[in-house]
């Protein structure tokens, strides 16, 4: 990635550079204006990016992070929502293949939330968008649940939702396990066009995508 990225931006004042978000030592402290993070912060060790987010940005800074689950509500066929859940989350399926961090994303970066209010960030605010994210909404610490998406919002095919399904790490994982079945994102598709009597797999398809943008400042 971080080859690609070189080779495309060229010129200063961008620079890349390879290092663990929870330990930013080309930085100085105080020196940010704005910390974002997309569709990875699940990944990170909440407490240690807090705590270095807060040492790198400035007072009047901010910390943004997106993310999205890569779950999908099927507006045209909403008997599909608990079957792609199943698929992605089910003890049976590829529930057990994800790398530890998955379950922070899956249920909105609520962890990320209660951190943040726990170390007396300013202006926490939590969004999610649609009501269909994994304990949402919550009591303890609820969001604001969005009208309308912010970032993703396009509709696929079903070959298209077949290939972005055999990008997930966890499918990977999971035939190394069992090569010898079959390829489980053909299965899915095969098993949500019976259930909706498709049979174009080119349909394009009506699709609310699971996404959540957290925005707050450090404390003073």
């Amino acid at each position: 990635m971080l080859h690609s990225a070189r080779k495309v931006i060229t010129q200063p004042p961008i620079e890349f550079v390879q290092s663990p978000a929870e330990s930013l030592l080309f930085l100085e402290s105080g020196s940010v204006d704005v910390i974002t993070v997309a569709t990875g912060a699940h990944w990170f060790d909440i407490d240690g990016f807090i705590a270095e987010s807060k040492r790198v940005l400035k007072p009047t800074g901010t910390l943004a992070i997106f993310g999205y689950t890569g779950f999908a509500s099927f507006i045209d066929y909403p008997q599909c929502n608990a079957m792609l859940k199943e698929f992605g989350l089910g003890d049976s399926k590829l529930g057990a293949y994800w790398d530890q961090g998955r379950d922070v994303l899956v249920e909105g970066y609520r962890d990320y939330h209660k951190a943040l209010v726990k170390n007396k960030w300013d202006d926490v605010f939590r969004r999610i968008y649609p009501n269909t994210i994994q304990g949402e909404p919550s009591a303890e610490l609820p969001p604001v649940v969005g009208e309308s998406p912010l970032v993703m919002d396009y509709s696929v095919s079903w070959r298209v939702l077949k290939n972005y399904w055999s990008t997930w790490s966890a499918l990977s994982t999971y035939h190394r396990k069992y090569p010898e079945r079959e390829a489980a994102d053909k299965v899915l598709i095969r098993e949500m066009m019976t259930a909706t009597g498709a049979s174009n797999m080119d349909e394009s398809l009506n699709l609310e995508w699971e996404e959540v943008l957290i925005l707050c400042r450090p404390p003073q």
